[in-house]
Order: C-alpha cells, then structure tokens, then sequence
C-alpha cells in the first residue's frame, strides 16, 4: 500500500467524544440492532445449542435466558469499569475500502480498539476455566452482545466522518408486515438498529419464532481470533456498502433532522432478506463459539 492509502486508511471515521455525543443526541444510536435484534439473536442461538453447552451455561447464569443479558455491554460500555470495552461493539471500515485493514482498530482514549481484536479477548476470557466465575459471566455477556454488533452493517462500515450513519438523518415510510403504516424519523445507523427489525415484528419473541423455521447457515469452527473476526466483519461490510448505495443519489453523509432523507418501502425490501440473513448468520456464530469454547475439551 501506498503512503498515500496508509494515510487514507489511519482517518478513521469515528472518534470517542463524537460517539459518546451521538449517544447522547441519538440514544438507541448506542444500541446495534437495538434490544430487540440483539434478544433475536440471542434466542435463536440458545434454541439450538446443543446440551452440554446448556448445561455450562447453566453454571455460568443459572436459568437466565441469553436474550435477557444480550444488552447488558451496552450499560457496561459507559461504566468506569468497562470503558475499555467501549470501542469494541464497531470497526469503521470506509465504504471507499473493500475490507478491515489495521489502520481501522486503533486504541483510543483508553476505551479499547475495535470489535476484531476486542471480541477474540472476550472469547478467550470465557473459555479459560482458571479466571472467576464473576469474570467469565461478563465474558458471555460481552460475547452475545458483541457477535449481535459484529453482524450489522453499520458497525462495521462508514461514509468519511460519519460515525457509522450517525451523521444522516433519514425518514422511513413504509409498511410493516401486517400491513399497517410506519414512518420514523432517526439517524440511518438508528434506522438499521430499530427501524428496519420494527416493520417485521412488534415483539422480538415472534420475530425470532419466524426465523426459526429457517435453518441456521453453518459457521465456521474456531480458533475465534483476530483473522477469524476480521472477517466476517468483511462479511458485514459488504452489506455496510449496499446499504450506502441503496440511498438515493446525492445523499450527503451529513444533514440535519429537518432536511432528512427520505425513504421508503423500496429501500425496506431491498434490504428485508438481508437482514434476516445477519440475524441467522449471528445466531449460528454464537452457537458455534459457545459450543467451542464451553462444550469443547
């Protein structure tokens, strides 16, 4: 690579004081697929593990369900405790950029790097036996909640400066899939959060109950580190840059709520079967790390 694109790849397009004003404007903006996706995945993911890895989460969290934790590490994040993990629930990889490259995980602030390097050491805390029980528990929750984050395409994709869409404004209208009317105006990385997943089901339970009559894809086998993160958040990039070339041409990466894009059902329908394709491809990696790293020898 150039020194030219090395310099390209080192502008990152997220910086700690702005993610943690965005959370402040834009609160569900803090929530990848928002409670209710991250519960679907959870869910989905519990129903199909198999019984010696329920058994160790059993020990771990007693009868506590995963979709009940699955949003614990957003709460954690802004704890003095787990500020370092802060910067472990997205990796801005530019649209412009075909895949993750190490420029795009940098440390600051004291708030971690990013979800390629920060989920490999949650998994690796879970699965080692030694540390206190206390310590691994918050190592599951972390794990469920990060695999959520890792799956959809704004945390792991960005337009310049734009904080994963938390600079555009966007108004969706369009129909839900009773039938009924939905317009919500948000950030377009909130849209993805909640908007999207709301025009599919009014409770996380259904949705997952829809999805569970699809058989969940393989995923692949450990070791769950760096290289193995990286790329599915390649995976998820992917779909980061159809979701910017879905907008309508012209669309700037930054606006104000009262000159917000408009969007509509064409937008929803190109994306619907991508979304349920995150969802099951996030349940099955969490299936796929849980049973290697609780059931495994």
């Amino acid at each position: 690579m150039t020194a030219a694109g090395v310099t390209r790849r080192k502008q990152t397009c997220r910086y700690a004081l702005f993610a943690l004003v965005m959370g402040v404007i834009w609160p569900s903006s803090a929530w990848a697929w928002g409670q209710l996706g991250h519960s679907v995945i959870a869910e989905l993911a519990q129903r199909h593990l198999n019984s010696r890895t329920l058994a160790a989460l059993k020990e771990l969290i007693g009868e506590t369900s995963l979709a009940s934790i699955s949003n614990w590490a957003d709460d954690y994040k802004f704890t003095e405790q787990g500020k370092g993990t802060y910067r472990w629930h997205f990796v801005d990889i530019d649209i412009s950029h075909p895949a993750y490259g190490e420029a795009d995980c940098p440390e600051k602030n004291n708030q971690g790097n990013c979800i390629a390097k920060g989920l490999p050491i949650a998994i690796a805390t879970l699965k080692d036996r030694t540390k206190p029980i206390r310590e691994r528990r918050d190592a599951l929750r972390l794990v469920v909640h990060l695999i959520g984050d890792l799956g959809q395409p704004l945390h792991a994709s960005c337009n310049g400066d734009d904080g994963g869409g938390n600079t555009l404004f966007v108004s969706l209208q369009a129909k839900r899939q009773d039938g009924k009317s939905y317009r919500r105006s948000s950030s377009f990385h909130s849209m993805w959060d909640d908007s999207l997943i709301e025009l599919q089901a009014y409770s996380w339970g259904s949705y997952a109950d829809a999805l569970d009559g699809i058989a969940l894809p393989p995923a692949e086998g450990g070791p769950y580190d760096e290289a193995r993160i990286a790329a599915w958040a390649n995976d998820t990039h992917a779909l980061g840059i159809k979701a910017y070339q879905l907008l309508p041409a012209g669309t700037p990466a930054a606006n104000d709520p009262a000159h917000a894009v408009e969007l509509g059902d064409a937008y929803a329908v190109a994306v619907k079967d991508d979304l349920n394709d995150q969802m099951m491809k996030s349940a099955s990696r969490l299936k796929a790390i849980l049973e290697d790293v609780l059931a495994g020898p």
